[in-house]
């Protein structure tokens, strides 16, 4: 009988040597830097690991803590999103602070490739809308997941905004109101939003010239800079000007009679009580002569350490997870937020997240998913070297009147 016990027991622990041990091999853990300029980033980080873990046991996902992106937190060491050296740091280099994936704004993705610190990465199944594919493609090479997509849009009570196809359309429509208050507001100012609010325009006047041929300009096109002058004055309300602060309060709050904004604006103006989805409307902004959407594109991107086919697995798991109707339909609506949270109103970089579950019944989302039809995105080189410039920014700001 001892005889059988000893057996037994050994036998025991034996099992639960080999179970830890496997346990031990099959735990991988994947490094992950998410976007984080989206509304309630923090529940969001919070549901995506917890929930990616809960399907995926035998991976161990570490998200990038929020206060490392923000400036002003102690705990701050760098935007991975925008700032190249530190970014390229994180995917090339081993510490603290190193990544497997980041998710990036591919404004920056040439410079990245350029510096060697990007695998090309992508994924089969999503349906990607061509302006998210196109993005992540560099030199004929995919080197990035695209999740993300995002624009400046105008937004308002006045339905007849969607019918705007040009500046002047749209200035007109607004005057026709005949309201006291200012005709639009919204930030069209910073180190990056001038860059970007030209390039637009310039698209918008120009659709068919290539952008990259326009990012080095030290001074606006004359008929784009005509365009924002007259944008500055509808922005003029006394002697204010409302094109270079963040005016959402003041949109929110009944005081303005259209915001020029990114989509995911709406949900602040929204936690207002007295605004509803049913009275909002939303539209590609024109900023020139015509209306011809440019968006940015948010993209998941791998780093050169990331070779073994553990970590390239658990890379592709997780961006397909990421990519996911399910996950984008919680994280569009804000359910990871609360049953009935205000949705979040990003723009998804797939078509069937558009029209998946309660995405696919929302007015708004609806709406933006038919004004970036045919949208190009922006140039993925040479935007940070114009920031860092700043001649462009300079000129908008003198276009606008601020």
């Amino acid at each position: 009988m001892n005889y059988i016990k000893q057996i037994v027991g050994l036998c025991i622990v034996l099992l639960a040597t080999a179970a830890s041990a496997s346990s031990n091999f099959d735990h991988f853990q994947l490094r992950v830097s998410l976007y984080p300029w989206v509304p309630d980033a923090e529940s969001l980080f919070r549901w995506i690991e917890t929930d990616f873990e809960s399907k995926h046991p035998d991976i161990d996902l570490v998200v990038r803590p929020l206060k490392k992106f923000y400036e002003w937190e102690p705990e701050y060491i760098a935007d991975l999103s925008y700032e190249v050296d530190k970014t390229v740091s994180s995917l090339t280099k081993e510490g603290s602070d190193a990544q497997h994936l980041i998710e990036i704004d591919t404004i920056i993705l040439g410079t990245l490739v350029e510096h060697n610190a990007v695998l090309e990465f992508k994924i089969s199944g999503p349906q990607f809308l061509p302006v998210a594919a196109e993005a992540v493609t560099f030199n004929n090479r995919v080197y990035g997941v695209p999740h993300w997509t995002c624009g400046y849009f105008v937004i308002s009570e006045d339905k007849s905004i969607r019918a705007a196809n040009n500046l002047d359309a749209l200035l007109e429509t607004l005057r026709a109101l005949g309201t006291e208050i200012p005709d639009i507001v919204g930030d069209l100012d910073g180190s990056w939003d001038s860059v970007m609010v030209y390039l637009d325009a310039y698209r918008d006047t120009y659709p068919s010239r290539n952008l990259l041929n326009v990012v080095s300009q030290q001074k606006l096109d004359p008929e784009v800079f005509k365009s924002f002058q007259k944008l500055g004055q509808a922005c003029s309300s006394g002697e204010q000007n409302y094109c270079g602060s963040d005016e959402v309060e003041r949109f929110a709050t009944g005081n303005a009679d259209a915001l020029i904004g990114y989509s995911e604006r709406l949900n602040p103006i929204l936690a207002h009580a007295e605004r509803k989805v049913a009275n909002l409307h939303i539209a590609s902004v024109p900023l020139g002569a015509g209306d011809n959407p440019t968006l940015f594109t948010d993209a998941l991107v791998m780093s050169p350490k990331c070779k073994s086919i553990r970590c390239k697995n658990a890379a592709t798991t997780f961006a397909s997870y990421y990519l996911s109707d399910e996950v984008f339909e919680v994280v569009l609506m804000g359910l990871d937020v609360a049953p009935k949270a205000q949705p979040r109103y990003l723009l998804p970089s797939t078509q069937t997240a558009f029209e998946f579950g309660k995405v696919g019944r929302d007015q708004l989302y609806q709406e933006l998913k038919e004004e970036i039809v045919g949208a190009k995105p922006y140039p993925n080189q040479g935007i940070p070297q114009a920031r860092e410039t700043g001649a462009i920014r300079s000129e908008v700001k003198r276009a606008l009147g601020l």
